[in-house]
This record gives C-alpha cells, structure tokens and sequence, in this order.
C-alpha cells in the first residue's frame, strides 16, 4: 500500500509538534522515522495509523483519501516499544487475538486460526513457547510476539515505534537483521521510529530526518550520510568535528587556519561552518602548511579496528576527534601528550544563519 501524506500538521495546545509535512511512500518501501526526542516523529506514526488526527492535511493510503477513516478500517499493523502484550494470554493467544476479534463474516474458523498462528510461530522461531505467558519470555522473545501478532492480520501497512529501543544491544542488533528478512519475506509497506541512526541506516530502504516538526532530508542512507542536506543533518549523522568561521573570496578561515572553498567566491564576508568527518584528517607529526593545525593529545582509545584520539587545539583549544585504523595508527607511533599536526582532507561547508 501506497501513503501519501499532504501538508499534515500538528498542534497539541499552544506548542505544533508537526509542520506542513509532505511525505511520499512507495508500496512495499521500509521507512525510518528519525530525529531527536521530540522532534516528532512518533506523531507522524500515530496519525500514520489513525491513532491521532492531523489539524490540517491529508492522508492518502493508494490514491484513496484515508484522513478521517478510524484506525480499525486503516488494515494497519501496530507494533509498540513496550510491546502491549496481554499478560493473561498465552503467545498463542497474543497472535491470535485480531483474528479472534474480526467481524463474523470475515473472521477465519479455528482451524484457520491455527494454522495461522502455528505458520508466524515458526517463523518468528517461537513454536516452542506457544504455551508459554509474556512474563515466561525474554524481552526479544516479547518483541517477536509482537510483530508476530501484527502480521496475523495480514495488514497492508505495518508500523513500529520504536521497537527495539527496550532492549540491549546484542538483541536489538539481531532483530533489526530479522525485521529485514522478514520485511523482505512479506514486501508489507513498513514505517518505524527510531532514534537510533544505526538501526535506520542498516534496516531502511529511506530515512525521513525529522527535527523540530520538519523534515531535514528523505533520501537513502548512503546519500544522508555522504551528502547531509543541512547543518542539523550533518551534525545529527555520525561523528563529526565543527569549526566556525568566515569565508571571503573562496577561502574559509577561522583565525588560525585556512580552506579553499572555491564555490564561495563572494567578495563580501559570510559567516560559515565547516564540518570534517574524524576520519577525514590527515595526521602528520610536523607541519606541512598553514592547513595543519597544531593539536596535543589528549587520549587514546585504541580498542577495536578504529583507533580514536581526542585532540586540543593549540591555538583555541578546541578538541577535535580523529579517527584512524589500526594499521595508521601504529604506523605513526604516537602517544597521549605528545603535540602532533592534522589536516582535514575532506570538509563540507554551510552558510551560518
């Protein structure tokens, strides 16, 4: 199924949690929601599904004005953070509930059911449990119970709000593999929020940035992170080092040190920020240029394939983060203390506001 969603916005009181939002999702397309708390995009997935109702805008599921349709008649899939399992129900029971509960004439005999339930058991690697009460499973285990009973229904859209976000990191990082698998098994259009960048970069065909009630940047992974479309989104992705500073005829200088931004070549001053990857500086332990910057070691976190080091600044103090591999890293022979010289051999460049 189809969404299309048309200038939504959203007020609760006086404070518009979202803003003339335009958003298009393909049949058969997994979607994150991402941003930071507040930003909302859990919002968005409650009016998504009919759980809350935009002030203004529309919502289209194919084509088909769905904006004032109720959530029962929205064929929808709802999977929560805290799962929402009944406690009194066997997994069995949970699984099997919406299909239990769906009118007469629609709702499968016992067999049916069965066969149903048995079918999401195996695949959810649950048949084992079937018997067992939501108390009696671990946390990942609840959360498979969850998205299992979701699919019983065989919905055209399934949403999760932050699914995984109860659970540790070893079991988050095995059902984000799973929500793939079966997200490719049943091609249902999917959306979820998350404000973990990771679990929307490794699961998500596209990323809907999200901050203050807008949208930053909808495009792939790969494009979000390689080319961010706003300082919030290049600051929001990943590491990264800022530096503020001017730029006059192509070159940017923030009083100590100098880029060439040829695509600057304004002959009045503006004010501009430089963002620089930690793993696109150059370490050299003398000064090739005014382009080094002379920085001291701080620390040192050399676990792992990723050495991370912690500089300041010389001359403003600053502390920047400089990430190298393993092999760079011994190769260079350096330590905490010792005063050393990095350049930036990649940068990306905003006009401030």
């Amino acid at each position: 199924m189809g969404i299309e969603l048309k200038n939504i916005s959203k007020s609760f009181d006086s404070f518009q949690i979202l803003k003339n939002i335009q958003l298009t999702i393909p049949t058969g397309e997994l979607v994150a929601l991402l941003g930071p708390s507040g930003s909302g995009k859990t919002s968005l997935l409650r009016i998504i599904s009919g759980l809350e109702q935009p002030d203004e805008g529309t919502i289209l599921f194919d084509g088909q004005d769905y904006t004032n349709v109720g959530i029962k008649n929205r064929n929808v899939g709802f999977v929560f953070q805290h799962y929402a399992l009944f406690r009194n129900m066997t997994v069995f029971d949970n699984i099997a509930y919406g299909l239990k509960c769906r009118p007469r004439k629609s709702r499968p005999n016992k067999k049916e059911i069965k066969t149903k339930v048995e079918e999401l058991l195996d695949l959810v690697r649950l048949a084992p449990y079937a018997k067992r009460y939501p108390a009696q499973l671990s946390g990942g285990q609840r959360q498979r119970v969850a998205l299992a009973r979701a699919l019983a229904i065989e919905p055209k859209l399934l949403l999760l709000d932050e699914p995984f976000g109860a659970l540790d990191a070893k079991v988050r990082k095995e059902l984000r593999n799973w929500l793939r698998h079966l997200h490719q098994k049943f091609n249902i259009t999917s959306v979820f929020v998350t404000h973990d960048q990771e679990e929307a970069f490794e699961v998500a065909d596209r990323v809907v940035i999200i901050n203050d009630g807008k949208i930053e940047q909808i495009d792939t992974p790969e494009q979000i992170y390689e080319n961010p479309a706003s300082p919030f989104v290049y600051d929001f992705i990943g590491n990264v080092n800022l530096i503020k500073g001017n730029i006059y005829k192509g070159t940017f200088t923030d009083g100590y040190i100098e880029f060439d931004v040829p695509e600057y070549g304004h002959e009045h001053e503006t004010p501009a920020l430089v963002f620089v990857r930690p793993h696109h500086f150059l370490i050299e332990k003398e000064s090739t240029g005014n382009r080094s910057i002379k920085a001291k070691i701080e620390h040192i976190n050399a676990t792992g394939p990723i050495t991370r080091i912690e500089l300041e600044r010389e001359d403003n103090h600053q502390l920047i983060e400089v990430n190298l591999s393993k092999e760079e890293f011994q190769q260079l022979n350096i330590k905490p203390e010792e005063y050393i010289y990095v350049k930036p051999n990649k940068v990306k460049v905003f006009r401030a506001n």
